[in-house]
C-alpha cells in the first residue's frame, strides 16, 4: 500500500464522521457584528511670528470624512496669550489655512484670528488652544513659543551675491527651538538662465532646505536647498543654482525656529514607511496640534554689490 494511500484514507474517514456529526448535531455560527470606525475630530493650529505677517490659524476637519464639514463651521476656537490675553479664531477661506507638509487636499474649515490681534502675540509667549463644538467635542492643548531669533549672516535684510559663489546663512539659537526649517523662492530665472543657454520651464521656483536640528544653525545658499525638491525640479537649473545664484535672479530666503508641538507633528521615524510620525500635543474629544514658529527673512539679489545693495559678504 502506498504511503499517500495509507495516510488519505484514515483522514478521508474521519472527514466523514465529523461531517455526519456536524449534520446530526446542526451546525451554528455565532453572529459577529464588526464596529466601524468612527469619524474624530482633527484640529490642526500653528502659530507663526516674525518677519512678514504674525498668522494664527486652526483648520478643522474629520479624520474620516463621514460627518458634514458645514458643522465645523460653529466650532470655537480660542486662543489664550500668557493665560491674560484671550484671542478669537473666526472661520475663514481654506486657503488662509496654515498647512506645513499637507500633500493632499482635506476638506474642513479654516480658522484665522481676529482682526486686531495682530502683535498681541511675540517670541517666547505661552500659548493655549481650546476647541469647543457644541457640548459634544472638546480639544485642549499647549504650547510655548521659541524665544525670537536673528541671522547673523548676512547681516543686512538685502544683499547682492556674486557670481559662482555660495553664502553660509547662519543664525543664533532660538532658545525653545527643537529645529530650524529653511526654505527659499527664487524668482526671475527665465532672465537670470537665459545667457547660459539654459530654457527654464518655471521663472519662478520654491526649495526646501535641510530640516535642521536644534544645535545646527547654518546652510549653504543656494547649494543646499532643493534636496528634498530634486524628484520635481528642472535637472539643469537643479546644476545651475550648485554653482550660486545667477545674475539678475532675486531670492527671499526664509528660516523658522520650530518649537516642540510643531517637530513631534511632522517628523519621520527612523524606520516609518507609513510617513510622518504624529505625536498630537491636543487631546480631548479627538487630537491634533498647537505648534509654533519664529521666521526671519533676507533678500538675496544675484549678481555684483552695488551702492544700494551691499555684499552678503560684507563684515566679515
Amino acid at each position: 500500500m502506498a504511503a499517500g494511500e495509507r495516510l488519505g484514507r484514515p483522514v478521508g474517514a474521519a472527514a466523514l464522521l465529523v461531517a455526519a456529526a456536524l449534520g446530526l448535531g446542526g451546525c451554528q455560527l455565532d453572529e459577529v457584528s464588526v464596529a466601524l470606525p468612527k469619524d474624530v475630530l482633527l484640529a490642526e493650529a500653528f502659530v507663526l511670528v516674525g518677519d512678514g505677517e504674525d498668522q494664527a490659524t486652526a483648520f478643522l476637519h474629520w479624520t474620516l470624512g463621514t460627518r458634514p464639514v458645514r458643522d465645523l463651521a460653529r466650532a470655537s476656537v480660542v486662543l489664550v496669550v500668557n493665560d491674560t490675553l484671550e484671542v478669537s479664531l473666526e472661520p475663514e477661506g481654506e486657503a488662509e489655512c496654515l498647512m506645513p507638509g499637507s500633500a493632499e487636499r482635506v476638506e474642513g474649515v479654516c480658522f484665522t484670528a481676529s482682526p486686531g490681534s495682530e502683535g498681541a502675540i511675540v517670541p517666547g509667549s505661552r500659548l493655549e488652544l481650546e476647541v469647543r463644538l457644541g457640548d459634544e467635542l472638546e480639544l485642549r492643548g499647549r504650547g510655548v513659543i521659541p524665544q525670537d531669533m536673528r541671522i547673523l549672516r548676512p547681516r543686512l535684510p538685502a544683499c547682492a551675491l556674486p557670481p559662482r559663489r555660495n553664502l553660509e546663512i547662519t543664525w543664533a539659537r532660538s532658545p525653545g527651538a527643537w529645529a530650524y526649517y529653511a526654505e527659499t523662492t527664487i524668482w526671475n530665472l527665465r532672465r537670470a538662465l537665459e545667457p547660459m543657454g539654459i530654457e527654464v520651464e518655471a521663472d519662478s521656483i520654491a526649495l526646501v532646505g535641510l530640516a535642521i536640528s536644534e544645535s545646527d544653525t547654518t546652510i549653504m545658499f543656494p547649494r543646499e536647498f532643493g534636496i528634498f525638491n530634486r524628484g520635481v525640479l528642472q535637472q539643469e537649473v537643479a546644476l545651475a543654482l550648485q554653482e550660486g545664484l545667477p545674475p539678475g535672479a532675486v531670492a527671499e530666503v526664509t528660516v523658522a525656529a520650530l518649537d516642540r508641538n510643531w517637530v513631534n507633528w511632522v517628523r519621520g521615524g527612523s524606520f516609518n514607511p507609513s510617513g510622518a510620525v504624529r505625536i498630537p500635543s491636543l487631546r480631548g474629544d479627538g487630537f491634533g496640534v498647537l505648534g509654533s514658529a519664529v521666521r526671519r527673512n533676507v533678500a538675496i539679489l544675484g549678481g555684483f554689490p552695488t551702492f544700494t545693495t551691499p555684499s552678503c559678504f560684507m563684515g566679515f
